[in-house]
């Protein structure tokens, strides 16, 4: 279990504004933004509701903000004290997420800190929320990890399990941790030709 107070001003200064010890820089967040972006855009997603669950510092919705303006409707929810105190989100846990269904989710680097006692329900409410990509990024058991630099509180599981849960969630895995909701009825599978 994590202690209520994990995520202070301290951690948010170590591991997001401290440009010496981020666990991602300036450059990585624009590309990772521009990346998701482009897949919505590239699926013929408009994305008129956003939504960042447990938003952190806050970057994602800024950076998307800058890059896609038509978005009226940008949502960001965080179940810290601390992150809603300094970045102005709405404090709630991924579990009791409200709102109306978002085209885009994000939620990054934040399910290995729910406990395996409500991670079911967080998949079921993520799914209710998302009509159309979500974009998961989340630190596995698999993954290679720089300790040292990295937060190693939370719960490690395998990349399959993710895989497995949103699968029978019914989003469609196209890979780099985005996820077409079976809500979005437009979508049209990629095909690939081996050779």
């Amino acid at each position: 279990m994590i202690p209520p107070n994990h995520f202070d001003a301290e951690y948010y200064r170590r591991y997001y504004d401290d440009p010496r010890t981020a666990v991602v820089n300036r450059k990585i967040q624009k590309n990772e933004v521009a990346f998701v972006i482009a897949f919505c855009r590239h699926i013929g997603l408009d994305v008129r509701r956003f939504t960042d669950a447990g938003a952190g510092t806050g970057w994602w919705a800024k950076e998307f903000s800058r890059r896609y303006p038509a978005c009226r409707h940008v949502e960001t929810f965080d179940a810290s004290e601390a992150a809603c105190y300094l970045y102005g989100h709405r404090q709630v846990s991924l579990q009791n997420l409200p709102g109306p269904p978002s085209d885009l989710v994000v939620c990054r680097d934040v399910l290995r800190y729910v406990s395996d006692a409500q991670i079911g329900r967080v998949i079921r409410r993520l799914t209710r929320k998302c009509r159309g990509v979500l974009y998961l990024q989340v630190i596995t058991r698999d993954d290679e990890i720089d300790k040292d630099a990295s937060d190693m509180a939370g719960v490690f599981r395998t990349t399959a399990w993710y895989r497995r849960q949103m699968k029978a969630a019914g989003f469609r895995d196209c890979g780099m941790g985005l996820l077409v909701s079976g809500a979005y009825r437009k979508f049209s599978p990629f095909s690939l030709e081996v050779r």
